[in-house]
């Protein structure tokens, strides 16, 4: 007989035994006022231990995973973060091109997931529209999630959630990048700055352009031929078009940026036309790689390796695995081939007025977490997740256990305070068979590269941490601060315009149109749409300032 029925029936005799004394009523030990408070005694002691059974189930947190040959839901990370948090666990299953599907699916079938990560902001409206989505409140960020919420703080600033409230609402944790707003480095051949006599990193447009002639006609490389060029690049987008060139004249081609508390576009202010008349007059000297029109990525790196070229802009995260270097893998690729080749890293030369920078990218991307509607009314659980995804992002022994396992069983410490695995666990998958070192979804993302602690269980060369920190600061510039704001005249607007821009530059850069060709540039600009795309701009700028 199952508890409650038992309990049930202690009842139902109580009640009547209770009964039959009453009628007696021959001892005072009969008391009915005493057998009616024996009975309740009894009926709650039995529903204590229904409630009991409840209590003793534990919580169950899903988590997602993308790789499950990977993962392990009894595996040692698993059970490491059950013990510690207490709960009981189980996998959502997707790969990382089904999990929206799978999660429109569940949605659709009622079976709406405790959670779940990695939307754009549209589908993070569409969501909030069909009322499937808890709020989350601040207080609970603040309470049970302290470091996760001074880390958003210290990304986006003194409002992190304005781009993500709906009507004084919240309802999803912002999908952040810490290294996108301080990516963007100029990197100069150290070594051939020293060969050709300078012995002073430039500063300046000026400094630079006395470096990139040196780099052209002082034969850097030695090798008695005038072959290398001052500079190389890209056209691959706006942005990419020497874009620390037009920061130094204080704008930014190809974001829309905030100037004196207004929204701007940088390629038709007047400050453009300046950083135009100067990449002119580099291209008319041949200080600037002829092929930069028709480079992609990989060929900029590939006549940086092979020393082509002294000087390049681009973002450094190219290295992530081996330090966060410099210039994507230019560096490592370079140092097999010549071990003597250095760079001096600014964050862009100088302009007459002092400004410097190049396009960064907006370290908010999308939405990283959302939680069911259901979790509204389980609030215990959603703190739960919001604890585990704080404990698993920024507390050293989560990153030891989730890289490294079982200390004395899959790892020994080094004596310079590393890390090393023991065997057989040095193959990647002993590790996922022991059940850590796979692709663990819990959340992911919340990662604050600032803290090198933190950041070298993601870097494989710990020696290159220090510079790592150095270019984080050095990374100067501005992003397109409306980029997670959905505009669909600019959607419809961008691909004309952008081409119109593009053609423009590359014409006035390479002198196939005269500087002055700009001024008719900017009028054509606006009666392609420019002016409607501008107003629908400052209306998504005010908006956002009101949230």
């Amino acid at each position: 007989m199952n508890k409650k029925k038992f309990g049930l029936s202690v009842l139902i005799c109580l009640m009547m035994l209770t009964a039959m004394l009453s009628g007696c009523g021959s001892s005072s030990d009969s008391d009915p006022g005493k057998g009616q408070e024996m009975a309740q005694s009894d009926a709650q002691k039995a529903n204590e231990g229904e409630t009991g059974d409840k209590q003793a189930e534990k919580m169950k947190l899903k988590f997602w995973t993308y790789y499950p040959e990977q993962t392990k839901i009894d595996g040692y990370f698993m059970n490491f973060l059950k013990k510690k948090f207490d709960f009981d666990a189980d996998f959502y299953v997707a790969s990382s091109d089904t999990q929206k599907e799978k999660l429109n699916l569940a949605i659709a079938s009622g079976d709406i997931p405790d959670w779940w990560k990695s939307l754009s902001f549209q589908e993070y409206d569409k969501l909030i529209k069909q009322d499937v989505v808890a709020e989350i409140k601040v207080e609970d960020l603040e309470k049970y999630a302290p470091k996760y919420l001074a880390f958003l703080h210290k990304v986006l600033g003194d409002d992190p959630f304005k781009y993500l409230r709906r009507d004084g609402k919240i309802y999803g944790l912002p999908g952040i990048w810490d290294l996108a707003p301080h990516g963007g480095v100029v990197g100069f051949r150290e070594d051939w700055l020293q060969k050709v006599g300078i012995t002073k990193t430039p500063e300046t447009l000026d400094e630079m352009e006395e470096a990139l002639k040196k780099f052209r006609n002082d034969d850097p490389d030695g090798n008695g031929k005038q072959d290398t060029y001052g500079m190389t690049g890209t056209a691959g987008s706006i942005g990419d078009l020497f874009s620390f060139v037009f920061g130094a004249y204080g704008v930014y081609p190809g974001a829309f940026t905030e100037d004196n508390g207004k929204i701007v576009r940088g390629e038709v202010l007047p400050e453009a036309k300046e950083a135009l008349t100067v990449l002119n007059r580099w291209y008319q000297e041949s200080l600037i790689d002829p092929e930069f029109i028709v480079n992609k990525g990989n060929n900029v790196q590939d006549k940086m390796v092979q020393e082509k070229a002294g000087a390049v802009a681009t973002y450094w995260f190219g290295l992530a695995q081996d330090g966060v270097f410099c210039c994507n893998d230019i560096y490592s690729a370079l140092h097999k081939k010549n071990a003597n080749a250095s760079f001096a890293m600014i964050p862009g030369p100088k302009g007459p007025n002092g400004d410097y920078g190049m396009q960064q990218g907006n370290a908010l991307f999308g939405v990283d977490v959302m939680f069911g509607k259901q979790l509204e009314q389980d609030h215990d659980k959603m703190v739960k997740y919001l604890q585990v995804f704080e404990f698993t992002s920024f507390e050293v022994e989560s990153k030891i256990a989730l890289n490294y396992g079982e200390e004395g069983k899959t790892f020994k410490r080094t004596a310079d305070g590393g890390f090393e695995y023991i065997k057989p666990y040095d193959d990647q998958k002993e590790r996922w068979k022991y059940g850590f070192g796979g692709a663990y979804s819990v959340p992911g993302g919340w990662n604050d590269d600032y803290n090198e602690e933190l950041a070298s269980f993601d870097t494989k060369d710990k020696s290159m941490l220090p510079i790592r920190s150095k270019l984080m600061e050095l990374g100067t510039g501005k992003f397109d601060i409306l980029g997670p704001i959905d505009r669909p005249l600019y959607n419809d607007y961008k691909e004309r315009l952008d081409k119109l821009t593009m053609q423009t530059f590359l014409d006035i850069i390479i002198g196939k149109k005269p500087v002055n060709e700009f001024d008719n540039y900017v009028a054509e600009w606006n009666k392609l749409g420019g002016d409607k795309v501008m107003e629908e701009a400052r209306q998504a700028y005010d908006k956002l300032k009101q949230q």
